[in-house]
């Protein structure tokens, strides 16, 4: 059973991430962005990784989310109009997502991990090494969250404060 919901959770999990691709609307892809990272909350807490679940949550589903849904509803009132994100780079962007798909599933097929089937006190002693010494790389990862909303707001204001001179 609790294979079956990890299953389940890695499949909600790619398919909003997957969804993101292809909707127009930065307040859907917001919203599905959320759906990604509560699906890899329940992933953490199979996986015995009560804290870093927690940590998801709060942190990126909570804190992050919700303020880029709250500048996106900010935006859309000053605009008056749904902001909507063209892509230009289709065909490069098929290309690497392609080639990196290929090079996982590549990896996750050398991997003996579909062989074996893990105990509790093995997902339990993953969990752990995933909150202590892969902790970093998870915080690391938060960093970059923030940098990237702050770059974002910045680009936004110098923008709108250029294209009103």
């Amino acid at each position: 059973m609790e294979q079956m919901v990890l299953y389940i959770l890695a499949g909600v999990a790619a398919a909003s991430a997957i969804a993101i691709l292809f909707v127009r609307q930065v307040f859907y892809a917001a919203l599905l962005l959320l759906a990604c990272l509560l699906a890899l909350a329940g992933i953490y807490g199979i996986l015995q990784a009560g804290i870093l679940a927690i940590t998801q949550i709060l942190i990126y589903a909570g804190g992050v989310l919700v303020l880029i849904v709250f500048a996106i509803v900010v935006t859309n009132r000053i605009e008056g109009k749904p902001l909507q994100v063209e892509s230009h780079h289709r065909l490069i962007g098929f290309i690497i997502s392609a080639i990196l798909a290929k090079l996982l599933l590549y990896g996750y097929l050398q991997s003996d991990f579909i062989n074996t089937n893990p105990s509790a006190k093995e997902i339990k002693s993953f969990g752990f090494a995933l909150f202590t010494e892969y902790a970093a790389p998870f915080e690391i990862g938060g960093v970059l969250l923030l940098v990237c909303l702050i770059g974002a707001a910045l680009t936004a204001s110098s923008f709108k404060k250029s294209s009103h001179e």
